[in-house]
């Protein structure tokens, strides 16, 4: 059963099997490495790779959905998964494998050059929010320190922690696709996860640097909540899609805009008192 580009749902006699198809060599054998590696300390948290076809990665099939981030246990449940994906590094030497590395200060940079080179599309959406979503990311740039604070070792970084990529099962929480993986620090991937949580809890950051005390390791690197990664990100994407598809998205992404520039005077506050 077709699922989406290049994923499929398979059944077979032995049960029904989820494929992907990579074009990408070097993504899957990264991919395939990782879960292997995974498998190998029985990390309860991935889908185990069931083959070793060129080309495919099959897992078996797992019923479950999207993790919802505006619900306590589930976030509290993806949190777990992070903490123990980090936490491989005392079971793993990740930092000798062939990963890409994670460069997130670079990388937010560019995302917020490509804001600025499609100003005059994204204003005729935006209007004056879109002069504000500049000031705002012109002021967490600056608010970043020139290199991020090392206070924990690099790891593995699942990479994407986008909801969708926790499925939530009847025996758990799993993380799925790591396509993105990277090594980095682990603060990086909780800011990242704060990130995607806030909009889910009214961008109430104290409510999710309390609620785990994974997520208190973020508290030397906060200033990087200041930088609007997710409106940035979510703009952008709107430019890939066609006339017919944005319709829809912006009846979604203009109303997630207003409450996000509604909450950034409380936001900071709260990254101030910390």
């Amino acid at each position: 059963m077709y699922i989406k580009h290049n994923c499929w749902k398979w059944q077979t006699a032995a049960g029904a099997f989820f494929v992907k198809k990579y074009d990408d060599i070097t993504i899957e054998k990264k991919v395939k490495n990782i879960h292997r590696k995974l498998a190998k300390i029985d990390f309860p948290y991935h889908i185990p790779i069931a083959n070793n076809n060129d080309g495919l990665v099959i897992q078996k099939w797992h019923e479950g959905r999207s993790a919802r981030f505006d619900q306590k246990e589930e976030r509290l449940a993806a949190v777990d998964c992070l903490q123990a994906l980090h936490e491989t590094k005392a079971n793993i030497e990740w930092h000798i494998e062939p990963l890409p590395r994670q460069q997130l200060q670079r990388k937010w940079r560019a995302r917020f050059e490509r804001f600025l080179l499609n100003e005059k599309e994204l204003s005729s959406y935006l209007n004056k929010d879109y002069e504000t979503i500049v000031q705002t990311a012109y002021k967490g740039l600056r608010n970043m320190p020139a290199a991020p604070i090392q206070i924990a070792e690099t790891t593995l970084l699942h990479g994407d922690v986008v909801h969708h990529n926790f499925l939530s099962t009847d025996k758990g929480m799993v993380l799925i696709d790591f396509d993105l993986a990277v090594l980095g620090s682990p603060i990086d991937e909780m800011i990242l996860w704060l990130h995607r949580a806030l909009p889910n809890v009214d961008y109430d950051l104290a409510l999710l640097l309390e609620e785990h005390p994974y997520t208190k390791i973020c508290k030397p690197q906060l200033s990087y909540i200041y930088y609007p990664n997710e409106l940035l990100r979510e703009w952008l994407y709107i430019l890939q899609l066609d006339t017919k598809e944005r319709e829809p998205f912006l009846d979604y992404l203009i109303p997630f805009t207003k409450k996000a520039l509604q909450h950034w005077p409380k936001l900071i506050k709260q990254i101030e008192h910390y």
